[in-house]
């Protein structure tokens, strides 16, 4: 039997700790040096050898372009590769060849098989970096039990000092490549995380490169020398500025020496200057936190104290700002560098009920206790949502369905309404993570296509649910509420380009229709009342539809035209000939077929339908007032409503609203309005024919 470890999977550094067997509290596995962090690095040789951690990253200081480090700022990135050997690697392929050694020597030292392991995240991280991370994990063959926040993994290892007491900790994790907050309030038997906020763009690296410019700068102010273009010479200054920062660390001041291109410079830096030079870096962090206290109603008051955890956190600039707003000194008890693996070992450790066995025992009794092991309340560190639109229509928004800080596991959903055709119905979900209305401004982690959805009148209602795991990975599902139906969902690859969120979603859902896939037939009411008043029905009837067809897009939509009275006749047939239609439109008033209302146009409708190829169909009929045969009229109607033939209705003068409604496929394509409206009614039917439509149902 084996044993379940925990692993920081860090930018710069990487720990891994398991459980110790005797006193059940957590340990760090050393590596093969006896050093408990390893560094991040990945080292591929022009054989394909491949040597990590402290090998690898001496490879790195001695600037070989072979070297990696930093890959887990580029985790889940499509766009991030790096060749080697003409070779192409991701950050899921190095972070797997890191994991799969991090592994096999944790193995070695122990002399125990690793059964499992815990793999720990920024807690900022959206839910491609995760899923890449597990799949780095299962790449490395390991069996990743779970992904946890590290946040969350070091109030685990805060936990070891058994504190009596409900505290309300603030967690600040800077390491070498990401910066977290989180919120958590620490009570003897239970984590309960109230809010996280963070930016995995900003580490201890970028305090790094700020020394680098300093030394770069001020080189070039004393020679006239710039070494910016050199590569090897950066690299090799960023390397030793890692050590500088270190230093810092300890001493108030650091002397640097630079040989290059025949000058030799001693340069200076204090604490005074490394603050000024890094002080907008500090001041991202203070954001991070203003905006995690703003979402959460709380602020430095309610703090009973930080927890500082990563590296960087050692700098003085850091212990001095915590000590500054919490008025107190940072609890202790934690070692910044190893917390994270020791929380993520208890979690993976942890039974139902918070004890363990040791190998071999058979009594039921609890021999060994895991200290520190208590039950877990995490949150979801994004809102997630999806692409939809807006109630009037024109502007693509992010719709959230789960909101940020949402206690996890989660499951939410919400129902959207989706215009329908014939045939070929699907609904694209994408997965927004982020809080802010315009979709481009957040991050789109995921696609996926519901199938199969069925036509059961103009459009239909969707209820989409979201499943947020307790790793953090967003699960989809979509039923049609009209039948009960459970959809096929297929995930497909993130386009490149998403830039259509921005425009109008009429023009690009427009701009989707192809040739022929929708055809439409305007059936007219040419009975007696229509030329009644000076014949001003038929005349503002006529220039109505003529509007229409201007506002149509004939390489998109061919129209038909067709006359309904006491008998009915197709003037016209859809076609893609505007200029034909709009002739015999010109001309309807001369059309006899008769002076009553005892026909209706559904049936000439559907016979001509039945046998089109077009996707999208349309019935549009225009009246003004009451028909003979209203019975039969609504028996046809729903005929074609259920065989895929959208019906529109539009009347004016003496209509029936409520008739209206029954031959219309839904109320919203029924609409009562006046002479004087008819071309806006039509207008507004134009831009509905435009293309699909797909919007937060009220």
């Amino acid at each position: 039997m084996g044993i379940k470890v925990g692993i920081d999977l860090g930018t710069t550094f990487s720990a891994v700790a398991r459980i110790s067997p005797t006193t059940g509290r957590a340990e760090i596995i050393k590596n093969q040096y006896g050093d408990a962090t390893t560094p991040s690095v990945v080292y591929i040789g022009e054989d394909d050898s491949i040597l990590y951690g402290k090998d690898a990253k001496q490879m790195q200081e001695c600037g070989s372009e072979n070297a990696v480090a930093f890959f887990k700022r580029n985790m889940g990135n499509k766009n991030f590769s790096f060749s080697i050997n003409g070779k192409t690697y991701n950050s899921t392929d190095f972070s797997a060849i890191l994991l799969r050694n991090l592994k096999e020597d944790a193995e070695k030292q122990t002399g125990e098989k690793i059964d499992g392991a815990v793999i720990t995240v920024p807690a900022y991280f959206t839910n491609v970096e995760r899923a890449a991370t597990m799949e780095a994990g299962k790449r490395a063959g390991i069996n990743v039990i779970a992904i946890i926040n590290e946040p969350t993994a070091a109030a685990f290892a805060y936990g070891l000092n058994e504190t009596k007491s409900d505290q309300t900790i603030l967690i600040y994790d800077l390491g070498g490549g990401t910066f977290d907050v989180t919120i958590a309030k620490i009570t003897p038997d239970t984590i309960n995380v109230i809010g996280s906020d963070g930016d995995h763009q900003l580490g201890g690296k970028d305090w790094d490169d700020c020394i680098a410019q300093y030394i770069s700068e001020e080189f070039e102010k004393r020679t006239g020398i710039s070494f910016a273009d050199d590569a090897e010479m950066i690299n090799s200054i960023l390397v030793k500025s890692e050590t500088l920062k270190k230093q810092l660390s300890n001493i108030s001041k650091v002397k640097f020496p630079v040989n290059y291109g025949g000058n030799k410079e001693v340069i200076e830096l204090d604490e005074e200057t490394y603050e000024q030079i890094s002080s907008y870096l500090m001041g991202t962090t203070t954001s991070v936190i203003d905006r995690l206290f703003e979402s959460v109603h709380l602020s430095w008051n309610d703090i009973d104290g930080v927890i500082l955890v990563g590296g960087s956190t050692r700098m003085k600039m850091v212990q001095n700002y915590v000590k500054k707003m919490c008025g107190k000194e940072p609890l202790h008890g934690v070692n910044v560098d190893e917390a994270v693996a020791l929380g993520a070992a208890i979690k993976a450790n942890l039974p139902e009920r918070p004890i363990a066995f040791l190998n071999g025992a058979k009594s039921q009794e609890p021999l060994l206790t895991i200290a520190g092991a208590k039950k877990v309340i995490d949150v979801t560190a994004h809102s997630m949502g999806m692409i939809s639109q807006n109630k009037e229509g024109n502007k693509y928004i992010n719709s959230i369905i789960i909101p940020k800080n949402h206690t996890i596991p989660a499951s939410e959903n919400k129902t959207y309404k989706l215009s329908t055709r014939q045939k070929s119905n699907e609904m694209e979900i994408y997965i927004v993570q982020g809080e802010y209305p315009r979709p481009l401004d957040n991050t789109i982690s995921g696609l996926y296509v519901v199938k199969n959805i069925e036509k059961m009148g103009s459009s239909s209602e969707i209820e989409v649910t979201y499943t947020y795991t307790s790793n953090g990975i967003i699960e989809v599902t979509a039923k049609q509420k009209e039948n009960q139906k459970i959809l096929k969902i297929e995930k497909h690859d993130v386009p490149d380009d998403i830039s259509w969120t921005d425009l109008d979603p009429k023009d690009y859902m427009k701009s989707k229709v192809t040739t022929s896939e929708v055809e439409v037939i305007l059936c007219i009411d040419l009975s007696g009342s229509m030329y009644f008043d000076n014949r001003q029905p038929i005349i503002k009837a006529t220039q109505a539809m003529l509007d229409f067809v201007s506002q149509m897009d004939s390489s998109q939509v061919k129209i038909g035209l067709l006359a309904f009275a006491d008998k009915h006749k197709m003037i016209s047939v859809p076609t893609a000939n505007y200029k034909a239609l709009k002739e015999a439109i010109s001309n309807v008033q001369s059309i006899c077929v008769g002076g009553c209302n005892e026909d209706q146009p559904f049936t000439e409708g559907y016979n001509y339908f039945r046998n089109s190829d077009a996707d999208i169909k349309y019935l549009i009929v225009l009246t003004d007032g009451i028909w003979d045969n209203q019975n039969q009229a609504i028996n046809e109607a729903h005929k074609c409503h259920k065989n895929g033939i959208d019906v529109i209705a539009l009347g004016f003068g003496t209509a029936d609203e409520a008739f209206l409604k029954e031959i219309a496929s839904s109320d919203d394509f029924a609409s009562l309005t006046n002479l004087n409206e008819l071309s806006t009614s039509f207008t507004k039917i134009a831009q509905e024919i435009g293309g699909d439509k797909l919007q937060t149902w009220n």
